[in-house]
């Protein structure tokens, strides 16, 4: 698998804010950005734009959609829809066309609620039967196939790498808007509340001799009794039982690793089914350390063997946290040099003027070299500048 020689430096952005393409390609060069990870296959969202040059200040895009215009005749059972707007379709193939910067297409897979909705036996389903209509399982083939067509659909454009979000099961706290409760949220509660047990999932755990009538059960009545006791635990109480569980429980923990094995499986057929040329580069987590991605299915140290690059959010407050999240993670993978960073340049990460610098170098002396920052359009002038001086000054010691 190639490896790129010098470091990448790349601009998360949305195809409605740089619609104008050969500014928005002249503004990142500026920065010292030598690429763009567009969103090509998004959610639903709401988004503030704090220096938009044209259109709304607010945008509020389209739910599940692609922002190309998809070859159907890849596809299954499960088809991607096209936005509604040309012009926003056309994006894509501008920016590769520009040739200005490398183009990291930025697909989200599973993570569709249009899709959930449309098939509604295909999306996660808890201990108590409940669908998540945001979260299409890949134990189903049919969920499978679309995302590795989808991803070969993608690969086929002209760009550099695609990025792959959410190839695995979305946590119960992340994914629709509008989530209410009057029961404070802690992992354990979140972590049972967001296991599947849907069909599929029933199917693969009786196959691979795990009790999951018995486990289904016992996690419904743990949530059950947790719901009806007038108690409310702590962070670190939740994290505590939650370790606890899966020590005891040898059928929770073989659920879990057969779930790391089974988006291990999907991430090697999408970059089989990629042009070799094209790099694969998975967004491990939305996970906060990054050391809790086995919720969603990841195994680090496995996708780390099948994708190019594990692209990982070190969303922190300080640059200090980012470091010991960087190291854990280099820790589990084994090496730095499958690791692209996202970096967050503005609230409610790094907010201090000296963190991104910090961040950056520290990532740097771990050997680290290759970031991405979240998100052009949601940033401010200023943060826009001073993202521009810290990259070119990381951008020159890491050459050196």
């Amino acid at each position: 698998m190639a490896r790129m020689k010098s470091p990448n430096t790349s601009l998360y952005c949305y195809p409605w804010d740089v619609a104008d393409v050969d500014r928005f390609v002249d503004q990142a060069r500026a920065l010292g950005m030598n690429g763009a990870t567009l969103a090509v296959s998004y959610h639903a969202g709401k988004f503030l734009r704090p220096h938009a040059a044209n259109g709304p200040r607010v945008v509020f895009p389209e739910d599940g959609v692609v922002y190309f215009e998809p070859d159907l005749a890849r596809y299954g059972e499960i088809k991607p829809q096209a936005h509604s707007d040309p012009a926003l379709r056309e994006v894509l193939p501008k920016l590769v066309a520009n040739g200005g910067v490398a183009i990291h297409a930025w697909t989200v897979l599973l993570h569709n609620s249009r899709l959930g909705a449309a098939h509604p036996d295909y999306t996660a389903r808890n201990a108590h039967g409940d669908g998540y209509l945001y979260s299409l399982c890949p134990m189903w083939q049919a969920v499978f196939d679309y995302a590795v067509a989808l991803s070969a659909d993608v690969a086929a454009r002209g760009v550099a790498s695609v990025v792959i979000e959410t190839p695995g099961w979305l946590p119960y706290a992340h994914g629709y808007h509008h989530e209410f409760a009057q029961v404070r949220g802690n992992l354990w509660l979140d972590s049972m509340l967001g296991l599947c047990f849907c069909d599929a999932c029933m199917a693969a755990g009786k196959a691979a001799d795990i009790d999951m009538e018995g486990l289904r059960n016992r996690v419904r009545r743990d949530i059950d009794s947790y719901l009806d006791a007038p108690i409310d635990a702590t962070p670190s109480q939740a994290a505590a039982w939650l370790a606890a569980d899966l020590l005891e429980d040898g059928d929770l923990a073989a659920l879990n690793r057969l779930r790391q094995r089974r988006v291990t499986q999907l991430v090697g057929a999408i970059r089989a089914a990629m042009p070799q040329q094209v790099q694969l580069a998975v967004v491990a987590t939305v996970q906060r350390p990054t050391a809790q991605s086995w919720l969603e299915g990841t195994d680090l140290r496995a996708l780390a063997g099948v994708a190019d690059w594990l692209e990982i959010p070190f969303y922190e407050a300080d640059a200090a946290a980012v470091r010991s999240d960087a190291w854990d993670c280099i820790r589990r993978i084994g090496t730095p040099e499958r690791i692209r960073a996202i970096l967050r340049p503005g609230p409610p990460d790094l907010a201090d003027g000296a963190q991104l610098p910090a961040a950056l170098e520290g990532l740097r002396d771990m050997g680290i070299r290759h970031v991405g920052f979240y998100n052009y359009g949601m940033l401010r002038r200023d943060r826009l500048q001073a993202l521009g001086a810290a990259i070119q000054s990381f951008e020159q010691r890491s050459i050196t």
